[in-house]
């Protein structure tokens, strides 16, 4: 089975503001929840304040990047809301010919958490592998630039969660016999295969990848410190970002709300589960990252070798902090 996809180049991502017509491409969730089209919708209005700024973040981010997107092609009837729930989930569907994309209030306390300052503060000791003109970069972009690292690594996350999503919704709008009701959820589920899902999981990936391919060029291209080194470890970073997020939800740390997290490793597979397994993910995320850097920035003359060092390695130093009983990355070398 061949999936023939277009890929719309439109200028998006975080920090991105959209200006939508007025018309019924985006639909206010009031009147979702007044059509009982939505009715487990989380209203964190009443909280602490903290909260609530948190809360409001995500909302005001993932709506607005909905608007834009599907202004851009033209999905109509779309709308965002945050669910009531406390498990960490992002999902798409149709219902009732609408296009809704959510996430529960539980991703938005858990994956801020996890992907909080004190378990990135090693970062820096990924540049011991790599030549001196790139380790010397990693330094001076975290030490001497003081670039927000932990705002640039959360919003690669989001910006990665939220594409994947809306690719789904495109796959959904663009498959004549799909019914409505459906949902896909982030969230490893036990499921029959299912090769067109199987396929849609994989093209989801690539075209969240390549958004974040396009967001990291934004932010190095509106800061002072123009350096080609710098611009390649915010990709390698930014990779990173992307397998941190994907092995958060698959091996079932995204809902443990005390350290030390455990891995709740999956037997390898392939055609077992719609879902790809997470190394299959990882794997397919860099191998794509690669060739579009390399179209895209040729002069970089990054490699495959020094993508999987640099990203894996961010990863490793990263599950270091938060899981103890065994490496992240030993969990991925046992399956391969």
């Amino acid at each position: 089975m061949i999936l023939l996809l277009i890929i719309l180049r439109c200028p998006t991502g975080p920090g991105f503001l959209f200006k939508s017509k007025e018309n019924m491409v985006y639909i206010d969730r009031k009147k979702l929840i007044e059509k009982k089209i939505i009715n487990d919708w989380f209203d964190y209005q009443g909280l602490d304040m903290s909260i609530i700024q948190l809360y409001q973040y995500y909302d005001n981010t993932f709506t607005n990047w909905f608007k834009g997107y599907a202004d851009a092609y033209g999905i109509k009837n779309c709308c965002f809301y945050i669910q009531d729930n406390d498990k960490c989930n992002a999902f798409a569907q149709r219902k009732n010919g609408y296009n809704i994309i959510g996430i529960t209030n539980g991703y938005c306390i858990l994956m801020h958490n996890k992907l909080s300052s004190e378990y990135f503060k090693n970062i820096v000791l990924v540049g011991l592998l790599n030549e001196p003109d790139i380790s010397e970069a990693y330094c001076d972009l975290i030490y001497v630039d003081r670039f927000d690292l932990i705002k640039f690594i959360q919003n690669c996350s989001s910006m990665f969660i939220f594409r994947h999503e809306f690719q789904h919704l495109l796959q959904m709008n663009h498959e004549t016999n799909y019914f409505d009701e459906s949902m896909i959820n982030e969230v490893f589920k036990i499921s029959k295969f299912d090769l067109k899902k199987h396929i849609w999981e994989f093209d989801a990936d690539r075209i969240s990848s390549f958004e974040i391919l396009k967001y990291v060029f934004r932010v190095y291209s509106k800061y002072a410190f123009k350096n080609e080194r710098k611009l390649i470890c915010l990709l390698y970073i930014s990779i990173a970002s992307m397998l941190i997020t994907l092995s958060i939800f698959y091996f079932g740390i995204a809902d443990q709300t005390q350290k030390p997290y455990f891995i709740n490793q999956i037997p390898f597979y392939t055609e077992m589960y719609s879902h790809l397994h997470p190394l299959v993910r990882c794997t397919n995320i860099m191998e794509y990252m690669y060739g579009c850097i390399v179209e895209d920035f040729p002069a970089l003359a990054v490699n495959p070798q020094s993508i999987l060092n640099n990203s894996m390695g961010i990863m490793n130093l990263y599950f270091n902090e938060i899981v103890s009983e065994k490496s992240i990355m030993n969990v991925f070398l046992d399956e391969m």
